[in-house]
């Protein structure tokens, strides 16, 4: 079954001729009486009786014409959908994230976006930074937002977004929620909550105590960062963590955030993307969405 039988089959409907109806397809009226006849064939029935100059619909044409409306119908709107999908105005992303920036970059950058692009839907892949670049070299995810990118891929392009050095997060009720100035090797005197071993931020963190010689036990560990935020509000641990990965109002309600003297160096936040081939609309959309809400952010 062809669409083209299925558009003068309607047309001889409408029309209740085939002369007409060949007319109205731009087709010559032997070719489309032979697809009629072809389609006959196919579905066993007879669709139309012929009276003298005028065709008919039988019983079974009737049935037949609400199934090729309907059939054409979604044809059409499957038309539709791919147009806007080309233009990126529908459709899927598939968005690789690490865990710490699932939780709170990027569900601000989700709900901007979704207000200027309801029709694009998200599915979103927590994972390491490392199993993200590759998930982007396999075509698993269209894009991905990851924290200090070490590993090289001439098979992706690593956009970085902004740069942030790691601050001390405590409790306000906490002795060095204000004191000055704060020093790393002063921080790691104070019960330390860290993410698990498997975080990207707890390798950095792991890598700058090693470069300085600094043993550390963490009193608490987890895989959560709002989990790690609110045991530190709760209790009398510190931990270490980019601005980025507080909220405001966390700050207001109970946190303090502040630079650590000695602990200057800055990490990269990225957006990764393959270089080679193709992106589909809506995932470029998203791409030049989370470049123009960054080009000029100042954190």
């Amino acid at each position: 079954m062809e669409l083209r039988q299925l558009t003068y089959f309607l047309a001889a409907a409408q029309t209740q001729n085939f002369r007409r109806a060949a007319e109205l397809c731009l087709v010559a009226q032997p070719a489309l009486s032979r697809q009629i006849a072809a389609l006959e064939a196919e579905l066993g029935v007879q669709l139309f009786k012929r009276v003298k100059q005028r065709v008919a619909l039988t019983p079974a044409g009737q049935e037949f014409a609400s199934y090729a409306r309907n059939a054409l119908d979604l044809l059409q709107q499957g038309q539709q959908a791919m147009l806007r999908f080309q233009e990126g105005q529908s459709g899927t992303v598939q968005i690789g994230c690490n865990r710490s920036l699932a939780t709170v970059f990027l569900p601000t950058i989700l709900a901007t976006f979704q207000h200027d692009y309801p029709h694009i839907r998200h599915r979103v892949r927590v994972d390491p930074t490392d199993a993200i670049i590759a998930m982007v070299e396999q075509d698993e995810v269209d894009l991905g937002l990851i924290f200090d990118p070490v590993a090289h891929s001439e098979m992706v392009i690593v956009e970085e977004l902004f740069r942030q050095s790691l601050h001390l997060v405590v409790s306000a009720h906490h002795p060095l929620a204000h004191a000055e100035p704060l020093t790393l090797e002063r921080i790691i005197a104070e019960p330390l909550f860290l993410l698990g071993e498997a975080s990207r931020l707890r390798k950095v963190l792991e890598r700058i105590f090693t470069q300085r010689g600094l043993a550390v036990q963490p009193a608490v560990e987890i895989d959560s960062v709002e989990g790690l935020k609110e045991m530190v509000k709760q209790g009398n641990g510190v931990t270490l963590i980019p601005p980025a990965l507080v909220r405001s109002p966390q700050i207001d309600s109970g946190l303090v955030l502040a630079p650590v003297a000695d602990l200057t160096e800055e990490f990269i936040f990225a957006l990764v993307y393959k270089r080679f081939g193709s992106i589909a609309g809506p995932a470029r959309q998203v791409i030049k969405a989370i470049m123009a809400a960054h080009t000029n952010r100042v954190l």
